[in-house]
């Protein structure tokens, strides 16, 4: 008994110390071969697993003592790593993150071909997070994204994509991009720095990253969107096409086609429904044009370019996703051409210039609340998380997340998938192997009726929470029973606003036989910010642009509470869930 507590008391690295470097004056003994080694090997293996269990039922100072045993008896084993990881993993998730640090650090710097440096790197990155040290944290994610496979990936990539989206400055992106030239995530990043610069203004440094992405990415999406945009940074700048503009028309560009196609044609009935309304009272009546951007990146460039020099539209509404977005913003601001993003949730849409408007905001607040709903409320401590490979839906798996950890219930297990993934059964597997009491799925409505079956038909039986795109016709329609119970939460409403949200519902039905979608009512209320400002009369792009400036940037909306240009505080949340193909109020 004398021993275990003087084990528990060493610090890992005198431990270390002791264990893994030879007594000075002395030999260190040679290491086991044959069935010598092999029987050592097995002796640490059942340490480690012995740990590892005792660490999943958070029993840290037993499992310590196993990680230590194993360590001081057999400090050849090539497991030695793996248990100083599991160590400095407990000091991290007890908050002691300086000594977590330190024991990572020296595990990285003594092991760095060891099967666990990986995870080694990825925890390194978690601790740096929490200190609020981003740079260092996505050093290091990055660095763990050399050696990650498989869900290793996915789960280095969610903390990334929040510090790469919302934590660094532009002088720490181009320090990740300089030093991780050979990164899958490079090409994005780079195209994420030449869309800062043309926000800045700084158009030559734009043209510099743009050609240095097209040809070190080649093959690459991110190079051919690369090329499309200095073809038109290279052009000569043309406000208006020489005819002038028709200051009645106004562009929508969406994905009408393709796997995102319900997505598009629910933008183009929202648009479509606040235009026939105005024209209906209106003398001078407006009109939109519709171009199908596919869901791609370039076809959103070319559209835009045939909107403004063949259309010569006053301005542009669209995209639904963030990446078309982003390539058509940045063509229409070369253009001066105003654009209004009513759907896409990459949080610096607005800031790739001033042609460029932005009616949504992120929907992390969405995953922190339900984690928070289901930690307090539901009394529940193994959570994970499943999502798409996407930046906002990992943005918002990424709060979930966060919050848990804050709450002292990290998740058990977060994975994520290919867009357009149908069979998740080895994905339901590694979650049932985790053990977990409720699923978070921030995930679109498409995905979500395809995977709750899943979930059902392969034994998993949790709580599924979700966001506010789980408040979707198609969900209750094509979910069956598979979704009911469901938790997830929404923005609370003001008296005005449900009023307003129930008559524009009772419209969307008369007009197209349905209920309408969160995205048909987002682009509703794009449109209606448009009109808003093409009341002022302008009689150009630049007028419009002004005019755009102008409109009131919070209110409320038939979607929610709604901005343009800042970032709201997280809103006031209410849950709901669903009953008999309904979605009701929780009480």
């Amino acid at each position: 008994m004398r021993r275990y507590f003087c084990l528990l008391a060493l610090p890992f690295l005198g431990l270390a110390c002791a264990t893994l470097e030879p007594a000075v004056g002395k030999k260190p003994e040679p290491a086991a071969t044959g069935a010598a080694a092999d029987f050592q090997e097995k002796e640490a293996k059942a340490l480690l697993d012995h740990a590892a269990e005792l660490y999943g039922q958070k029993k840290y100072n037993e499992a310590k003592y196993q990680a230590e045993a194993l360590i001081a008896r057999y400090p050849q084993s090539a497991l030695v790593p793996d248990a100083g990881y599991l160590m400095a993993k407990m000091r991290f998730d007890q908050k002691e993150t300086d000594a977590a640090i330190r024991e990572a650090e020296t595990l990285a710097e003594r092991y760095p071909q060891a099967a666990a440096i990986t995870r080694i790197r990825k925890l390194l990155g978690d601790c740096f997070l929490a200190r609020a040290e981003y740079l260092k944290a996505g050093q290091q994610y990055f660095e763990a994204l050399r050696t990650a496979s498989g869900e290793e990936k996915s789960d280095i990539r969610d903390p990334l994509a929040v510090i790469l989206g919302e934590r660094l400055s532009g002088d720490d992106l181009r320090t990740l991009y300089r030093k991780f030239p050979q990164s899958e995530l490079a090409p994005s990043l780079g195209m994420k720095l030449a869309g800062m610069a043309i926000a800045d203004k700084d158009e030559d440094g734009a043209k510099k990253l743009l050609t240095e992405i097209a040809k070190a990415y080649p093959g690459t999406a991110e190079a051919v969107q690369a090329a499309e945009m200095l073809t038109q940074l290279r052009q000569p700048r043309q406000p208006a096409p020489a005819g002038g503009v028709d200051n009645r028309q106004i562009g929508v560009i969406a994905p009408l086609t393709g796997r995102f196609g319900e997505y598009g044609l629910a933008l183009k009935q929202g648009a479509e429904m606040a235009f026939d309304e105005h024209n209906q009272g209106a003398v001078n009546k407006l009109k939109l044009t519709v171009r199908d951007t596919k869901g791609d990146p370039i076809d959103a460039v070319r559209q835009v370019n045939w909107l403004a020099d063949s259309a010569r539209v006053l301005g542009v509404i669209g995209d639904v996703l963030s990446g078309p977005t982003v390539a058509a913003a940045g063509t229409a601001n070369a253009l001066g051409l105003p654009i209004v993003s009513p759907t896409a949730t990459e949080e610096r849409i607005a800031s790739i210039g001033p042609c460029v408007f932005q009616m949504t905001q992120s929907l992390s607040w969405e995953g922190a609340a339900a984690a928070d709903y289901a930690i307090n409320k539901l009394n529940f401590k193994a959570l994970a998380v499943l999502h798409p490979r996407e930046t906002s839906w990992e943005n918002v798996a990424e709060a979930f997340a966060q919050e848990a950890a804050k709450q002292g219930a990290p998740v058990a297990a977060a994975v994520d998938y290919e867009p357009g993934t149908t069979d998740f059964k080895d994905i339901v597997e590694k979650l049932k192997q985790a053990k977990i009491q409720a699923l978070f799925i921030p995930a679109p409505p498409s995905d979500i009726v395809m995977i709750a079956p899943q979930l059902v038909y392969n034994l998993l039986k949790v709580q599924l929470l979700g966001t506010d795109a789980w408040n979707d016709p198609k969900i209750l329609t094509q979910g069956d029973v598979y979704v009911e119970g469901a938790i997830f939460p929404v923005a609370a409403p003001s008296s005005g606003q449900a009023q307003a949200a129930a008559a524009f519902e009772q419209k969307f039905k008369k007009k197209y036989g349905k209920a309408p979608s969160k995205l048909a009512a987002q682009a509703y209320d794009g449109a209606r910010i448009m009109l808003q400002a093409l009341s002022r009369g302008p009689a150009d792009r630049e007028d419009l642009r002004i005019a755009l400036q102008k409109v009131e940037i919070s209110t409320a909306g038939v979607s929610g509470p709604i901005a343009m240009g800042k970032t709201r505080a997280r809103p006031k949340a209410k849950f709901m869930t669903i009953r008999n193909q309904q979605v009701v109020e929780l009480e």
